[in-house]
């Protein structure tokens, strides 16, 4: 928590609750610095003098760096929550709710082609420092031209195939680079230069090299521009920026960014503060419902599992309702996915649910009461579908063949045993008025998102890369923490969703 070197160390207690109060007022480091200069209730607050000079500014950035080598993110959050498990504040095996938000990271939106051309930029940059000697013998003076300037002030040609003659020149360029750096007169630790290796990775997922010519061939072994035909790597291990290689891209419904996603996880219960109890950051392609394992394991270590677990259809499945139920005796609560087959959606067809399954005999008998003919275990993609089907001699035959399949024959895809019997079992709940409770009480998450990121700048990342970027998500989670125990010890009520004027009025009732 000390700086070993340097100017005076400062008081880690004072310099966390400095962060603290930083991030509920979302204040840039030098502002913060400012505050405890000039600010009378920040100076009472830390037990300063009031002619205390204060620090500089960069002292703040330090203490996080620290707080990230140390890997002590979670420092200041986890002492928070003990301090409030000890005093009752957090209720055991309770009720807790999830959700998430896109976070931006702190880059701007590259293409593909800008990526590359930014990558290379950046490498040129940083070796014009680490090895200025080295690059002036290697460089080609016409490169001053292409990559000396910002990207904003690179020609790039209109048209499919100028542009791809633009993206393949580019890309020469960058391969006769690594090629200078490879070989064996170059110094070897130039391939570790950090900018290297982006440029490298980079170069692999944006182009690809042509078989060198042989004779009756085609091809003049060029670089060429990677396109679908060659194969683009998935989002989640492609670089979309050179400076933060931990951003990626994703799209959710109309929403496209290039960052990151931020999980928060709080208690609902009725005797107590909803207090944040875990926070997680991951790259912006990983799906909701694979967060939902560690999760609970995390919460599992730190002793606050929830009996239930309150979330939205984009945690739940088959595979996360078996899971959670026998590894940490969590009853997960929100939509499960619906039955999309015809019959769910015909009045009076039959679904799954009018079969009579016997998984020990392994047949399943239809409302006609014949057996199916065969039952058999599909494994694809690491999850197991049963595929039961029935004789098409009875199938043509049957007089309900209209209500139960268009097909020659009745095609039934169960998942395992315990999977569909909790998948029955959540449908069945849906129905129930304690559902819909639990569902608007859900809801409140919503608020404590909304909080964060019109308030504390949740929605984009003050720093470079995953580990300072989940730093400044359980910092914020921290100070909202704190804020909702002050409105907790001074009773001060819970806001309401403000209605607008026009609202309000529409709903009285006429003449009112």
């Amino acid at each position: 928590m000390f700086a070993r070197v340097g100017q005076p160390a400062a008081c880690p207690w004072r310099l966390a609750l400095i962060t603290l109060l930083q991030f509920s007022e979302h204040l840039s480091d030098r502002c913060a610095a400012d505050a405890v200069r000039a600010r009378i209730d920040w100076k009472y607050l830390l037990g300063l003098d009031l002619t205390d000079p204060g620090f500089d500014a960069s002292v703040l950035s330090e203490f996080r760096s620290r707080l990230v080598a140390g890997e002590a993110e979670a420092l200041l959050f986890d002492t928070l929550l003990t301090l409030c498990r000890e005093r009752g504040l957090l209720a055991k095996r309770g009720r807790q709710r999830t959700d998430a938000t896109h976070v931006l990271g702190a880059v701007r939106s590259l293409n593909r082609l800008g990526c590359a051309i930014e990558t290379l930029r950046a490498a040129l940059n940083a070796l014009a420092v680490v090895a200025p000697d080295w690059l002036r013998a290697h460089t080609d003076p016409n490169w001053i031209e292409r990559y000396g300037r910002s990207i904003d002030d690179f020609h790039i040609p209109q048209g499919e195939t100028a542009r791809r003659a633009c993206a393949e020149a580019i890309g020469d360029d960058g391969h006769r680079l690594l090629a200078a750096v490879d070989a064996k007169a170059a110094p070897g630790w130039l391939r570790n230069v950090p900018a290297m290796v982006v440029l490298r990775r980079v170069w692999l997922q944006n182009f690809h090299v042509t078989e060198p010519p042989t004779r009756g061939s085609e091809g003049d072994g060029r670089i060429r521009w990677r396109t679908e035909a060659e194969g683009i790597p998935a989002a989640l291990v492609m670089v979309a920026s050179p400076y933060d290689p931990d951003v990626h891209y994703a799209k959710k419904r109309a929403t496209t960014w290039i960052g990151y996603k931020v999980h928060l996880t709080e208690t609902c219960d009725d005797a107590q503060p909803p207090l944040i109890v875990h926070v997680a950051t991951t790259p912006a392609p990983i799906v909701d419902r694979a967060v939902l394992d560690p999760l609970h394991a995390a919460l599992a270590t730190k002793d606050l599992l929830p009996a239930r677990h309150l979330i939205d259809a984009a945690y739940i499945d088959a595979d996360g309702l078996v899971a959670a139920a026998r590894d940490h005796d969590v009853v997960l609560t929100g939509p499960v996915s619906k039955d999309n087959q015809w019959q769910a959606r015909t009045e009076g067809a039959f679904t799954i649910e009018a079969f009579h399954l016997d998984w020990d005999r392994k047949i399943a008998t239809c409302p006609a009461g014949h057996d199916s003919r065969s039952w058999h275990p599909n494994y694809n993609l690491g999850r197991t579908v049963i595929r039961i089907w029935f004789a098409a001699q009875h199938c043509r035959a049957c007089s309900l063949k209209p209500r139960c399949t268009r097909s020659q024959r009745r095609l039934l895809t169960p998942r395992s045993r315990e999977e569909h019997d909790a998948l029955v079992a959540a449908r069945a709940r849906e129905t129930s008025s304690a559902f819909a409770a639990d569902r608007r009480r859900r809801a409140g998450i919503e608020g404590t998102l909304s909080r964060g990121v019109r308030t504390m700048g949740l929605r984009r990342s003050r720093y470079l890369g995953l580990a300072r970027t989940h730093l400044q998500h359980l910092l914020t989670a921290t100070a909202i923490n704190l804020g909702r125990l002050a409105a907790w010890i001074g009773d001060t009520p819970a806001g309401r969703t403000r209605r607008s004027a026009f609202a309000r009025l529409m709903a009285q009732p006429a003449g009112a």
